[in-house]
């Protein structure tokens, strides 16, 4: 994920992935700047954490359970400065 003007962009926004995949999620702002970043997918997780959250200059990751239904699942991303806070409500889609 970037972050300019307080608008989040992804690479890519839905993330299509397997059963045992792992996903990583990192911000990176103006020159290079990482920021705090918090996922939250809810009790119905396709990944074997709900919550996941890291300070800056970590990645935030979850892997894909192996008995996880597939489907498309919302997530709620926040990104912190220290002074103010981006969300977004991006997908994660699980292949068959």
């Amino acid at each position: 994920m970037t972050l300019k003007n307080g608008d989040i962009s992804y690479a890519p926004y839905r993330i299509i992935v397997n059963r045992g995949d792992q996903i990583e999620w990192e911000c990176i702002g103006k020159k290079g700047v990482k920021y705090h970043v918090a996922v939250h997918v809810g009790w119905d997780s396709p990944l074997n954490k709900g919550r996941i959250r890291a300070l800056p200059g970590k990645k935030v990751s979850g892997v894909v359970l192996d008995e996880a239904k597939h489907g498309t699942y919302k997530y709620f991303v926040a990104i912190s400065d220290g002074k103010n806070i981006w969300t977004d409500d991006p997908e994660i889609i699980v292949r068959r």
